[in-house]
């Protein structure tokens, strides 16, 4: 038999129920890297985003997930050998709702990251400091949805 204090039952109950309302993601990853994609969708289980994920890493792929998957963020990383994150960046921004855009890369100069943050990019977040993501996620749909009202 298993007892619970009232408080951990408390809070075990909250935390259940706020994953049962919580929309389930759709997250898109512009990401060749298979570690990477593994390493992020681990960060964002452990933060408790419920979530599906698709990963892409050509223009094509992008262009047919953007329309049949239609995820709720982009998650891009710049150094794709064939399509980059500031390509994927201008056809999001060309959308009447654009798609909530996160950079996620290993290293970019900072003139880089502003730039991306200038044309429309909700956030940029280091490889190395992926703890920041998951926040970074809920802001940038939190302010997607602020300003569909």
């Amino acid at each position: 038999m298993v007892c619970l204090s009232s408080t951990l039952l408390f809070v075990v109950t909250r935390y259940m129920m706020a994953m049962e309302t919580e929309k389930r993601l759709k997250i898109l990853m512009l990401e060749d890297n298979p570690d990477d994609i593994v390493l992020i969708e681990r960060v964002l289980r452990k933060a408790g985003l419920a979530f599906d994920s698709l990963s892409v890493n050509t223009r094509a792929e992008f262009d047919q997930a953007r329309l049949e998957f239609k995820p709720d963020v982009i998650l891009s990383d710049n150094g794709l050998p064939q399509f980059n994150s500031v390509e994927a960046l201008e056809i999001c921004m060309r959308e009447p709702q654009p798609i909530p855009f996160i950079l996620v890369t290993g290293t970019v100069s900072d003139e880089f990251a502003i730039t991306c943050l200038k044309r429309g990019a909700n956030a940029y977040i280091l490889k190395s400091n992926l703890s920041l993501l998951p926040s970074a996620i809920r802001g940038a749909i939190k302010a997607r949805e602020a300003g569909k009202s």
